[in-house]
């Protein structure tokens, strides 16, 4: 299974997609792929898509939801079948019912060793904070540029947000925050002031988060090439916007914030 979630919510099985059309069962399928391999309980998806005065059917209606997934990835894998090279061995034979199974008060996605935007964006992330451990700033700034440019959209969508879901959502854009910080220290440390706008540019169309922060940085950008009249700009900035209330995933990203005088918890 191929999951994304960092832009429009899509999912295959097989290389086929399952993305249902239907609003609701859109919704089931976005929340279930945010806990992929995890138990999604059906309490829990009956308060994502009635937050507030669920009808009194509303777990039959879940239900009929599930099934409707169930017929999607059945079809997935039907056709996948049939367009396998011949002679090929896909492994253990899977199932609507094996990828989305039942479970003792709820159900799960079986993602089958596929794959996930967020699982590659975590890693690359995490692979470029290691990098500023050790002062390797070319490495960090590759591989966090890497891990932001998985970002085609804002999280989930196309999708309606119940509380579950928008919690999901609020997390990855927190990491999004974290990751472009850090990869805007790297390159301030490298010295690509001048290159730095037009990629910030294009990361920014892509999320709604802190943009009056990263706008402000922007203006500064174009105004002047002095790095430390860009850098003094972006401390004020800081000191003036609102920062996530999350632990950082690394010290390094906090030393590379005081390298540049840059305060982890801006007063």
């Amino acid at each position: 299974m191929d999951i994304k979630v960092l832009g429009i919510l899509s999912v295959e099985e097989g290389g086929i997609p399952i993305t249902p059309m239907e609003a609701q069962v859109r919704q089931v399928l976005a929340l279930l792929a945010a806990q992929v391999d995890h138990t999604v309980p059906t309490v829990v998806l009956v308060e994502e898509l009635w937050p507030v005065d669920p009808p009194q059917h509303a777990t039959d209606i879940v239900e009929r939801h599930i099934r409707r997934l169930r017929d999607l990835i059945s079809a997935a894998l039907s056709r996948a079948a049939l367009e396998a090279p011949h002679g090929s061995t896909p492994g253990e034979p899977r199932s609507a019912d094996t990828v989305l199974a039942s479970r003792s008060g709820g159900y799960r996605l079986d993602s089958g060793g596929g794959t996930s935007d967020a699982w590659t964006f975590a890693r690359a992330a995490g692979a470029g904070y290691r990098a500023m451990e050790t002062e390797d700033f070319e490495t960090a700034a590759g591989r966090l540029r890497d891990a932001l440019g998985l970002w085609t959209a804002e999280p989930y969508a196309g999708v309606l947000h119940g509380p579950h879901l928008r919690a999901h959502a609020e997390q990855l854009e927190q990491s999004w925050q974290r990751a472009l910080d850090q990869w805007i220290a790297t390159e301030m440390q490298l010295g690509r002031h001048l290159t730095l706008h037009a990629d910030l540019s294009l990361l920014l169309s892509r999320s709604r988060a802190r943009q009056p922060l990263y706008e402000g940085l922007m203006a500064e950008l174009r105004r002047t090439g002095d790095p430390f009249r860009v850098l003094q700009a972006y401390k004020r900035l800081r000191r003036g916007t609102p920062q996530p209330r999350v632990p950082r995933p690394a010290a390094a990203p906090v030393r590379m914030e005081r390298s540049f005088g840059l305060s982890a918890s801006p007063v």
